[in-house]
């Protein structure tokens, strides 16, 4: 008996290095946003402002901007969330149906700006799934876009990628950023915003004459508030556009948010050297939570402004599409700290108890 207990013993480690040594793991480098090394140059002369204005459109959800709250919420009903940003307005989310997903930046009982992903949403003059090639045809684009706010004007500068990727356009009183799907050439999703938003927001190079508006900093509770806001935000992101593309929704693991969460604010804060990086392996972290898997990856992002864009530049790298598109996952744990970002996908079989 204690021969074959000892023969159990071995086949038992036997099985466990085996395990954990023919796992696929997969951690792509870290994505950093295309604006990360931004300009933001002060100017003595004023540029010559844009010509005659375009129309704003006259339906879908573009319409609420500079609108109160109370005809938001008499349109769209509550929101299913409320969550901060860090650029002084408050995200509604209405998330009930990924094929109707939409956010309202809300700011002293207005609407500020409205971020459009979910392919039924109402995106006028635009629709979700339109070519490139068709906005390109019923759309002026520029590479340089003014905002004129008083006596200060801002311009915002696009270059070869953005003219791909996230077009910048504007209308009387209103722009619209367009983000693209690289690879089919697609419209994925529209924020339509305000001059002063984003000029806060600063989403790509920039000049200005006058004075700048930034946002205030957050205090650290308040921090942490946006960055919970930022993880269920590419959560739900990761999602709508996996549902665009025909692909099964994936599964919120708290788990894996914990070993993203970590991970994002130990890269954020600096606290992984290039000694310990060997050793903080993503295989090696899900190993030591305990975590069963059979296929894992890892995508990780820096300097992007909010959860949005941090979507749109993860969906646009190769490697990082690769993954949130891998129809092997069925699980996802989300990370958010400041502008750093993180995704742990895993593959791996529900207990019964996990079924509703």
């Amino acid at each position: 008996m204690k021969a074959l207990f000892r023969i159990l013993l071995i086949l038992a480690a036997i099985l466990v290095v085996f395990f954990y040594t023919n796992q696929s793991v997969k951690e792509n480098e870290l994505l950093t946003a295309p604006n990360s090394n931004g300009k933001v140059i002060p100017q003595k002369e004023a540029p010559t402002v844009n010509g005659e204005a375009i129309p704003r459109p006259k339906d879908g959800l573009s319409t609420l901007i500079g609108k109160s709250t109370k005809s938001l919420a008499k349109l769209k009903g509550e929101p299913s969330r409320k969550e901060p940003s860090a650029y002084g307005y408050d995200w509604w989310v209405y998330d009930k149906n990924y094929d109707n997903y939409m956010m309202f930046g809300v700011e002293a009982g207005k609407v500020t700006q409205v971020y459009i992903s979910g392919a039924n949403v109402e995106a006028e003059p635009f629709k979700i799934g339109q070519s490139l090639d068709d906005i390109y045809r019923s759309t002026i684009i520029d590479t340089e876009v003014n905002v004129q706010i008083d006596e200060n004007i801002y311009t915002f500068i696009l270059n070869e990628v953005d003219m791909k990727t996230r077009i910048l356009t504007m209308y009387d009183g209103l722009y619209a950023q367009m983000y693209f799907d690289a690879t089919d050439q697609s419209l994925r999703a529209v924020r339509f915003i305000d001059g002063e938003t984003l000029v806060k927001q600063q989403p790509y190079d920039m000049t200005y004459v006058g004075d700048m508006i930034t946002p205030s900093v957050p205090s650290s509770y308040l921090q942490a508030e946006i960055d919970l806001a930022n993880q269920q935000q590419l959560f739900d992101l990761t999602n709508v556009y996996r549902i665009q593309k025909g692909l099964p929704a994936l599964n919120a693991a708290i788990d894996l948010n914990n070993i993203a969460q970590s991970h994002t604010e130990s890269l954020a804060l600096g606290k992984i050297s290039q000694e310990t990086v060997q050793s903080d392996t993503l295989k090696n972290r899900l190993k030591n939570a305990t975590i069963e898997f059979d296929v894992a990856a890892e995508n990780i992002a820096e300097d992007y402004l909010d959860a949005p864009e941090a979507i749109n530049g993860l969906l646009n790298s190769e490697k990082h599409r690769d993954t949130l598109l891998n129809e092997d996952f069925n699980q996802l744990g989300s990370g958010a700290f400041g502008k750093h970002f993180s995704q742990v996908f895993i593959q791996r079989v529900e207990s019964m108890s996990d079924e509703p």
